[in-house]
């Protein structure tokens, strides 16, 4: 394999992890003991441009390091039954900041509709981790740095083109969409499903209340594409 190649593989690699991930360990300054990192496990959600939120309590101690510190990692990695070495993992370094956005609140709920009632009744606060740098593992013996602006994000989806999409899987195309994750090896049996979230790398679905990802083989070039490969599913 070419370094081109090789190089282009990778990259695919980072896109897909990071596409998949719905939840990583984010490690914060501790104020509490300084010096000492702090680990967390949380649910994230992507924004269009590849950006992880999370929601947190403002007593948590993830929160309070943060606003002490807005430097932070977040590590993903890929499932499976074999030796943990030969998986993926991505390190995210990044910047976190608080945000209020209708927007960015309403696709988190979509994902975690429990949620919901954080923000809502316990005041629980949007972070965005504005990434800069990603450390890349992708087996044993592999490891590379990567500047964020080497990892190209897809042609974000407006949020209407998004909801649109939504609409039309959730309302028109369920048989077809069912039928098209039973070809990607999906198991359809679960009786909720609903598409949750898009962008031109794949699509998001909710099966009953398990988030799994489905990368596409080659990314589209607009949402109708989806909507035609469906029809010829």
């Amino acid at each position: 394999m070419n370094d081109k190649a090789s190089h282009d593989d990778l990259i695919r690699a980072i896109q897909k992890l990071l596409s998949e991930s719905f939840h990583g360990l984010l490690s914060t300054h501790s104020v509490k003991f300084p010096g000492y990192p702090f680990g967390s496990l949380l649910p994230i959600c992507l924004d269009s441009k590849g950006n992880p939120h999370i929601l947190i309590s403002h007593l948590a101690q993830h929160t309070q390091n943060l606003d002490a510190n807005p430097h932070c990692s977040l590590m993903l990695y890929e499932t499976g039954q074999e030796d943990v070495q030969q998986l993926a993992r991505l390190t995210c370094l990044a910047k976190a900041e608080p945000i209020h956005s209708p927007s960015v609140a309403e696709r988190y709920f979509r994902y975690y509709p429990e949620s919901r009632r954080y923000h809502k009744e316990l005041n629980f606060i949007f972070y965005r981790l504005t990434i800069e740098q990603f450390y890349f593992i992708g087996g044993f013996g592999s490891a590379r740095w990567f500047d964020v602006s080497r990892i190209t994000p897809p042609t974000p989806l407006s949020a209407a083109d998004e909801s649109e999409l939504l609409y039309q899987l959730n309302t028109h195309k369920q048989a077809p969409l069912k039928h098209y994750l039973s070809q990607q090896g999906v198991s359809t049996t679960a009786a909720s499903i609903e598409a949750i979230g898009a962008n031109l790398l794949g699509v998001d679905v909710r099966l009953d209340h398990h988030l799994q990802h489905i990368h596409f083989q080659q990314p589209l070039s607009d949402v109708r594409d989806f909507i035609q490969q469906l029809d010829q599913a």
